[in-house]
C-alpha cells in the first residue's frame, strides 16, 4: 500500500513537472561573433553580427513552444537578416533551408516554424547594419534575442542582450584667427613752414674818385695853360 502511495507521487510530480515545462522553451543563443568586437564605436560604423540559436527538446519535448514567437531586434540602421535553418540528424548529414531575408529593425519568428518534437535544430543568423547617428554618446543595442508568449508579453528569463556605446566626440569650439586691429595710420602734419623769400640785398657799387694828387695836378697844368695865354 506504502509503496503505490509512493508511486502515485511520483506520477503526480513527474505530471505536475510536464505541466510546469509547458511553454518553457530550450533555446539558447551560441557562437555570437560581433565586428567590430570592442566598443566604443562611432556612428556610421559599418557592424556585422553572426550567431546561432539552438533549439532542442530533449526537455520539453518540443524544439519551441507552437504558440510563442521568436524575437530578434537591433538598433544598427540599415539592417539587413539573412536567416537560415539547419536540422541535426542524428547519423545524417544536416539539412539547411532559407528562412527568411528581411531589412529592417527586427525579425519574429512564430512557434509553428520552430516547433519539432524530437529535433534538434540551429537558426544560424547574419546581421549587418551600421552604427546609428546620434547627437552624444549612448547605448545602443546591437542584437536582441527575445521569446514571446501568447499574449504579446516577453518572457523576461529568455532575453538576450547586447549594446555597445556609439561614441560622439565633443566637438572643438573652433579657434578664430586673432582679429588684427587695425590702427589707424597717425598723420603727423608739420606745420607749414612760411618760407621767407630773402630778396637778396643789392650790392650798392661804388667808383672810386680821382685821387687828390690827380686833381691838384690837373689844377696845375690848367693855371699854366691859363698864364701862358694871358702873356699874349
Amino acid at each position: 500500500m506504502s509503496s503505490s502511495n509512493d508511486l502515485c507521487r511520483t506520477v503526480l510530480v513527474f505530471l505536475l513537472l510536464l505541466l510546469l515545462m509547458q511553454g518553457v522553451s530550450a533555446w539558447a543563443v551560441q557562437n555570437l561573433l560581433i565586428n567590430p568586437d570592442k566598443e566604443p564605436i562611432l556612428p556610421q560604423t559599418p557592424v556585422t553580427v553572426t550567431y546561432s540559436v539552438h533549439f532542442d527538446s530533449w526537455l520539453t519535448g518540443l524544439t519551441f513552444p507552437s504558440q510563442n514567437t521568436l524575437d530578434m531586434y537591433t538598433d544598427l540602421s540599415d539592417a539587413q537578416w539573412v536567416v537560415t535553418k539547419t536540422e541535426i540528424i542524428t547519423d545524417q548529414p544536416s539539412v539547411t533551408t532559407p528562412v527568411v531575408t528581411k531589412q529592417g529593425l527586427r525579425v519574429r519568428l512564430d512557434g509553428w516554424t520552430l516547433s519539432y518534437a524530437r529535433r534538434q535544430i540551429d537558426l544560424n543568423v547574419q546581421l549587418k547594419g551600421v552604427a546609428p547617428n546620434v547627437t552624444q554618446s549612448q547605448d545602443k543595442i546591437i542584437i536582441k534575442v527575445q521569446e514571446f508568449n501568447p499574449d504579446g508579453q516577453v518572457i523576461a528569463s529568455t532575453v538576450m542582450s547586447k549594446k555597445y556605446q556609439i561614441y560622439v566626440p565633443t566637438p572643438v569650439p573652433a579657434t578664430s584667427p586673432p582679429t588684427q586691429v587695425q590702427t589707424p595710420t597717425e598723420i603727423i602734419r608739420t606745420p607749414d613752414t612760411m618760407v621767407t623769400s630773402v630778396t637778396p640785398t643789392r650790392k650798392e657799387t661804388y667808383s672810386p674818385g680821382p685821387e687828390p694828387c690827380t686833381i691838384v695836378g690837373m689844377l696845375a697844368v690848367l693855371v699854366i695853360i691859363l698864364a701862358g695865354k694871358m702873356k699874349k
